[in-house]
């Protein structure tokens, strides 16, 4: 044990009994770091604090972090496991075992609570609904398909009435379609649809060949009492999902025992979890749950942890689990399962045979996903390349992950406008756009005008006690550039990295340096500037035209008391425009506007100055 402990947690671990429980671990701001189960809490919880076992990284990030240890003692290790689960899920601590970004991946939603049920799409799974959840699944696309052949196969509705209605309601495209069979509509009875419905669901639990020879018994019983039609439309519906499945079959082997298989991978701090469902034989769902492990746990504990946490939100635990790593705790898991599914439930990593040969593919699958999972995010890390081009060409100190690009924009000294767009590690930020309208500034004054708008920017984000960007860039040449030096002066700012950029031959220039910087046409410093000119330019003049519309739109009528958007709608229409408004007889204005307000635009022109 180490001598130069935290008082409190020294004082700690010599109260911890020697029990099964639960501990978790508080950082200074008394957060819930970390939460994890032990045979003997005692043992298990001062194993972290072992001078022997510096090396171990989930050793040196939770001695150095923790600074408070609390514990639950319970009865047995089956009831520490369950408990530990629930609080993982209620706290979600930060060093624990965690689904990607605590992702909710979707469910599909069987509405068994509604007299004609429907199937939709949910991320949210509540044990207190009589509702049925199907998932989850990691290919949302992959679950819209399946809805979709549940309304092609079994012409499940997809709308989402409250039915039955008061009276039948004309059916939509649907039916007409045969994706419905329009219980809206009364054509089906509440019987009849809750069997399609139980057929779906026989298709969603991986039941095939059940559900085969269910139709094959309908289509034989329909035939034999002279309903040709129906019989008919069984043998569609056989057809195309025999099609269907023959699709997805993958040949692992003759069982007809529904199983899963459970893989894991690892590299670093992150691992797949790769799931395969075999139902009849066949394959008839692949899986994958990218998983954060920032204490780099052990293969082992990650699958125990993911096995009982999915299947205690999934719609199913079958028979038998085949597993690519001992849990070391196989018979407390299975315990667990065999709770949730009601009926026995086997835990088995097969060493040899046809099952070792699954649980290698599976493993196999994992070890790719993960190796994918390691790139993207390496490859999301890395800087633009374009972004340290840029460093290099300007001698900066620091990358210019931060730029942001201002740009003027007027019609004839009206409306005058300007941009800001944000681009980070090289990359467009939308959402930090920002316009702004020139307040002070009249006519045609782009110097003044970027004076202004700089000014605003910087006070803003020295009121704010914000970062500063990496580099501002401006449209323009020397004069521009000279008035946003002049501007981040004014307001006690001397060191911001600052630069212009004047379109006719891609200048850049610095201040206090007369000669511009030429970079080549193919330099990818060059393009990236050039697309964050091109933005702030695009950004600024889709606003002044915006302005400009509105302004378009007005004149003298919007000053004319009880004159509203119709009544001017109105006039317009008839008499063209406003000067031939001016020009109209007052018999004429009564006809169009009333007595009333052809009264009141007759005194607004009388009153109004004559231009000579």
């Amino acid at each position: 044990m180490e001598t130069n402990l935290d008082p409190q947690i020294a004082f700690k671990l010599d109260q911890l009994p020697n029990t099964p429980g639960v501990y978790l671990m508080k950082d200074k701001a008394g957060e819930t770091i970390y939460i994890g189960k032990a045979v003997s809490l005692r043992s298990r919880v001062r194993s972290y604090f072992n001078a022997s076992l510096q090396n171990h990284l989930a050793n040196q990030v939770l001695r150095s972090r923790a600074k408070d240890i609390e514990w639950i003692s319970t009865a047995s290790e089956m009831e520490a496991l369950i408990l530990e689960a629930n609080l993982v899920r209620k706290h979600s601590p930060r060093y624990n075992i965690n689904l990607k970004d605590d992702k909710h991946f979707p469910y599909i939603r069987v509405t068994l609570s509604e007299d004609f049920p429907r199937f939709l799409i949910t991320r949210r799974v509540t044990s207190k609904s009589k509702d049925v959840f199907f998932g989850p699944y990691t290919n949302s696309r992959a679950m819209r398909n399946t809805i979709k052949l549940m309304q092609k196969l079994f012409r499940i509705r997809d709308c989402d009435l409250k039915l039955p209605p008061a009276e039948a309601i004309r059916p939509c495209l649907s039916h007409h379609i045969n994706r419905c069979d329009a219980p809206c509509a009364f054509l089906i009875e509440k019987d009849a649809y809750r069997l399609l419905v139980n057929e779906a669901l026989l298709l969603l639990k991986g039941k095939h060949r059940e559900l085969l020879d269910k139709l094959k018994a309908q289509m034989a019983e329909a035939s034999k009492q002279l309903r040709f039609e129906e019989a008919g439309r069984i043998r569609d519906q056989l057809h195309n999902l025999e099609t269907t499945l023959e699709r997805q079959r993958v040949d692992l082997g003759t069982e007809d025992q529904a199983k899963d298989i459970l893989a894991v991978a690892r590299i670093g701090k992150t691992a797949c979890v790769m799931l395969l469902m075999v139902r009849d034989g066949f394959v008839t769902d692949r899986k994958h749950f990218q998983v954060q492990c920032p204490l780099e746990q052990e293969e082992a504990e990650i699958i125990t942890n993911f096995a009982e946490d999915f299947y205690r939100n999934a719609g199913e635990v079958p028979r038998e689990i085949l597993l690519s790593h001992s849990s070391g705790e196989d018979e407390k898991l299975e315990a667990i399962l065999r709770e949730l599914r009601g009926s026995p439930c086997s835990l088995e990593v097969p060493q040899r045979g046809e099952k070792r040969r699954q649980v290698h593919l599976a493993t196999e699958n994992a070890k790719m996903m993960v190796a994918e999972f390691v790139a993207r995010k390496e490859k999301k890390n890395r800087l633009d390349y374009r972004v340290m081009a840029l460093q290099e060409d300007l001698n900066m100190e620091h990358p210019p992950k931060r730029i942001e690009g201002f740009d003027i924009s007027h019609l004839s000294g009206t409306n005058t406008v300007a941009s800001q767009v944000v681009f980070i590690d090289g990359k467009p930020a939308k959402k930090e756009y920002r316009h702004y309208n020139v307040k002070t500034v009249q006519g045609i004054d782009d110097f003044a005008s970027m004076h202004e708008i700089l000014s605003r920017r910087v006070r803003r984000l020295l009121d704010e006690k914000r970062e500063f960007p990496d580099l501002i860039l401006i449209d323009g040449g020397k004069g521009q550039l000279g008035a946003a030096v002049e501007a981040l002066r004014s307001q006690g700012v001397d060191t911001q990295k600052i630069i212009g950029l004047a379109k006719r031959l891609e200048e850049i220039f610095l201040p206090g340096i007369s000669d511009p910087i030429l970079l080549p046409k193919s330099s990818p410093s060059l393009q990236l500037l050039q697309q964050v000119r091109d933005e702030s330019h695009r950004f600024a003049i889709t606003f002044q035209r915006s302005k400009r519309k509105i302004t378009l739109t007005q004149s003298w009528l919007d000053e004319v008391e009880g004159i509203g958007p119709k009544i001017k709608a109105k006039l317009l229409q008839h008499f063209k425009s406003p000067s031939e408004i001016e020009e109209a007889a007052i018999d004429e204005l009564v006809i169009i506007a009333g007595v009333k307000l052809a009264t009141a635009i007759r005194s607004y022109l009388d009153a109004k100055p004559q231009v000579l």
